[in-house]
C-alpha cells in the first residue's frame, strides 16, 4: 500500500511539474522564426485563375511556417480591375499589396511593346 501511494505522488508531482513548465515557457513565444518568403505575382488580362493560385499560395503546407509576403502586380491598370483585386483581397481574407503603377501617357508600366506584363 506504501508503494502504491509513494508512486502516486511521484506522478502526480512529475505532472504538476511538466504543467509548470509549460506554463511558463508558453509566455516567451517563439524565438525561430520562419523564413521569409516574397511573391510577386503579375495579373493581366489573359490570367484566367488567379484566384485558385492565391488560394492554393495560402493554403500551402510547405509556406505555413514562413513569413509570407505576397505583392499583385495589376499590369490591366484600370479601375475595374483594381477592384476586382480588391474584392479578391476581401474574399480570401488574406492581405495582399495591390501595385498598379502607370506611366504619363496611362499605360501601365510593366507592359512591353508586345502587350505582355
Amino acid at each position: 500500500m506504501r508503494d502504491i501511494i509513494t508512486a502516486s505522488v511521484l506522478i502526480a508531482a512529475t505532472v504538476g511539474l511538466i504543467c509548470l513548465i509549460r506554463l511558463l515557457s508558453s509566455g516567451l513565444g517563439s524565438v525561430c522564426k520562419g523564413p521569409r518568403v516574397d511573391l510577386i505575382i503579375y495579373f493581366d488580362i489573359n490570367c484566367e485563375c488567379l484566384e485558385y493560385d492565391l488560394a492554393k499560395i495560402y493554403s500551402c503546407a510547405a509556406l505555413k511556417g514562413a513569413q509570407l509576403s505576397v505583392s499583385v502586380i495589376d499590369c490591366v491598370g484600370t479601375p475595374e480591375s483594381a477592384r476586382w483585386l480588391e474584392a479578391l483581397r476581401k474574399k480570401l481574407k488574406k492581405d495582399f499589396d495591390i501595385i498598379t503603377e502607370e506611366k504619363s501617357d496611362g499605360k501601365s508600366k510593366y507592359r512591353d511593346g508586345q502587350g505582355n506584363c
